[in-house]
């Protein structure tokens, strides 16, 4: 095996488990667990964003293998808490809205009588 095809192989395993967390990981957590782990994974991955840009010209970053591996793992942890707290906006938002009101109410006193 080439090393080109080492990386499609890598890129699409990447793209197979970004689609699965996608679909399968908010079904799995509780809304509590889903954002606690989403406010947890945002923090890292952006930090280890930056983190690898200071890092810059480093001889550990010199490594294609560790910067892509750094890379990929900070981007997964980015994608990973968008997917879980994006359905735990949505369900916070169905759970404060206030209830519609059943009744109609007639402020000037249209009632039979």
């Amino acid at each position: 095996m080439t090393i080109m095809d080492q990386s499609v192989i890598a890129e699409l395993a990447a793209v197979a488990s970004v689609l699965a967390a996608t679909f399968f990981f908010p079904k799995w957590f509780s809304f509590r667990q889903r954002a606690i782990a989403g406010a947890i994974l945002f923090p890292l991955g952006s930090l280890g964003i930056f983190i690898g840009l200071a890092l810059g010209d480093q001889p550990i970053m010199r490594s294609e293998t560790f910067a892509s591996f750094w890379v990929g793992a900070c981007g997964f942890a980015l994608i990973l808490s968008i997917t879980l707290l994006v359905p735990v906006l949505f369900e916070w938002r169905r759970k404060t809205r206030h209830p519609r009101a059943r009744k109609e109410k007639w402020p000037a006193g249209h009632w039979k009588g």
